[in-house]
């Protein structure tokens, strides 16, 4: 009788040993399940932005890596858009201009045409002008636009085939972390002043 009690008790612990490995294999399974898997906002974040290859208003050619380093306010527009990239733009300017001279410092501003056929260097370098003496214009060829518009999931289609022809384009201005993944994105009509408070509490 004394026997049969001393072999049930080393049954019962290695039960209780193999329950317990189980139960802990389990919490850790769904634990990297759960941190492995990418949250929305991870997964947007990893479809804006890529590689590209374009001209600045300077006339000299620049890719993503030149503004690796650096964080990134990027607008998608055009030099004849009547109303909607102005806007933007200045609201760019004004954001940064809100910044302490430190955090403007560590940001490039970028605007990238969606109307390369009209948009040159020249035109592109006078346009730019007119917002912030900071304000980087970038071109190319019709290939290199399409080329960073999917990276950065840009909708642009002309209106019409006039000549004074409107193109409908997404409005949304991106803060690009110094990685080149994206941080925020802002939509049309922000106010500059809330909108650099964002910038400066996410480059901090």
């Amino acid at each position: 009788m004394s026997s049969m009690k001393q072999n049930k008790r080393p049954n019962v612990r290695i039960l209780i040993s193999v329950v317990l490995v189980i139960a802990a294999i389990g919490v850790w399974t769904k634990f990297l399940s759960a941190d492995q898997t990418p949250t929305a906002s991870e997964n947007s974040k990893a479809l804006i932005g890529g590689e590209f290859t374009l001209t600045n208003h300077l006339n000299e050619t620049v890719t993503d890596k030149d503004f690796i380093g650096k964080y990134m306010l990027v607008y998608f527009g055009y030099t004849f858009c009547p109303d909607v990239c102005p806007m933007d733009l200045q609201i760019m300017a004004d954001a940064v201009n809100y910044l302490s001279a430190e955090d403007a410092n560590k940001i490039n501003m970028v605007f990238v045409t969606v109307d390369p056929e009209r948009d040159t260097t020249q035109v592109m370098a006078e346009y730019v002008a007119f917002f912030h003496k900071d304000l980087i214009g970038l071109t190319g060829t019709l290939e290199q636009i399409d080329t960073i518009k999917k990276a950065y999931r840009i909708y642009a289609a002309k209106a019409d085939d006039s000549p004074d022809y409107l193109v409908d384009h997404t409005a949304y201005t991106y803060l690009m972390d110094k990685d080149g993944s994206l941080l925020k994105h802002f939509n049309h009509g922000e106010d500059p002043e809330k909108m650099a408070q964002l910038i400066t509490s996410l480059i901090k």
